[in-house]
C-alpha cells in the first residue's frame, strides 16, 4: 500500500540544509527504488513542478511556493497511484495558489493520478475537485459533485432593481424558487441562473440594474454545519487525527 500512495503534509518537512535534488533523492531511497528509477523519477518530478533549474540550490533559499512545489515533486518520485495533499496552498499568495492549482490539475490530467485534497479554501475545492466531501466534527456529512452540492442550498440569488416587476409571470417560471419584493428591488432565487438568466430578465419588466450572486461551497458548508468555513478553527483533517492519536 505504501508504494501506491504519496503524501504532502500541511507543515513543510523538507531539509533546508539539503538541495532540492538531495531532498528528493533521500525521499526516494526510503521507498527502496534503485538508482535508475531514482534518477528518472527525480528528473520527471522536477520538470513537472518546474524546479529543474533550482535543483542544486539549498532549500533554505527557496520561496514558500517553491518549497510546496518541491514537496509535491518529492511525493511523486516513486510514481504513486494516489496522492494525499493536506492544505497544499496554505500561506501562498494568489499567484502561487493559481500555480499550485495548475500543478494539481496536471497530476490528474497527465498522470491520471487520484488526488485526495483537504482545504479550507472553498473556491479551491470548487475549481479542482470532481467530488467534494463536507467534514464536520470528524464526520463526512455529505459528499457529491460541487454542482450538485450547490443545488442543495436552493439556487443562485438575482437582485433586480425595478419599480414594477411582473411578479405573476415570474411565479410561473419553474426554475424560480422564491421571490422577495422590496421598495425598488426584487430578490429572486433561481436554479441554474447561467442557463435561465436571459429568459428571467425578459419576464421581469423594466430593469434599472441587475446583480447576480452565485451559490458557493461556503454556502453549502454553512447550510450543513451551521457555521462558515473560517469559523472551523483552522486545523486540518490530518492535524485533528494526529491530535486525537497523541491524546489517546
Amino acid at each position: 500500500v505504501r508504494e501506491s500512495i504519496g503524501i504532502v503534509f500541511q507543515e513543510p518537512s523538507s531539509d533546508e540544509l539539503l538541495t532540492g535534488y538531495e531532498n528528493m533523492k533521500l525521499y526516494a531511497m526510503m521507498y527502496g527504488l534503485n538508482k535508475e528509477k531514482i534518477k528518472k523519477g527525480i528528473t520527471e518530478a522536477l520538470e513537472l513542478v518546474e524546479l529543474t533549474e533550482r535543483k542544486d540550490d539549498l532549500v533554505r533559499t527557496y520561496s514558500g511556493g517553491m518549497r510546496r512545489r518541491l514537496e509535491i515533486g518529492r511525493s511523486l518520485v516513486h510514481k504513486p497511484k494516489v496522492l494525499f495533499l493536506d492544505e497544499p496552498t496554505l500561506g501562498l499568495d494568489p499567484a502561487g495558489r493559481e500555480k499550485m492549482w495548475d500543478y494539481i490539475g496536471r497530476l490528474v490530467e497527465e498522470l491520471r493520478m487520484t488526488v485526495l485534497l483537504t482545504t479550507h479554501y472553498m473556491e479551491e475545492a470548487d475549481s479542482l475537485a470532481n467530488r467534494v466531501g463536507i467534514i464536520d466534527q470528524g464526520k463526512i456529512v455529505i459528499i457529491d459533485t460541487p454542482k450538485a452540492l450547490k443545488k442543495t442550498v436552493g439556487g443562485d440569488l438575482v437582485t433586480i432593481k425595478t419599480t414594477k416587476p411582473n411578479i405573476e409571470s415570474l411565479k410561473k417560471l419553474t426554475y424560480v424558487k422564491s421571490i422577495q419584493q422590496k421598495t425598488d428591488q426584487v430578490l429572486i432565487t433561481v436554479e441554474n441562473v447561467s442557463d435561465n438568466l436571459q429568459e428571467l430578465l425578459s419576464v421581469v419588466g423594466k430593469i434599472e440594474s441587475v446583480e447576480v450572486r452565485n451559490t458557493t461551497l461556503n454556502d453549502v458548508f454553512l447550510h450543513f454545519t451551521g457555521r462558515r468555513i473560517q469559523e472551523d478553527g483552522g486545523n486540518s483533517w490530518f492535524d485533528k487525527i494526529i491530535q486525537e492519536s497523541v491524546t489517546k
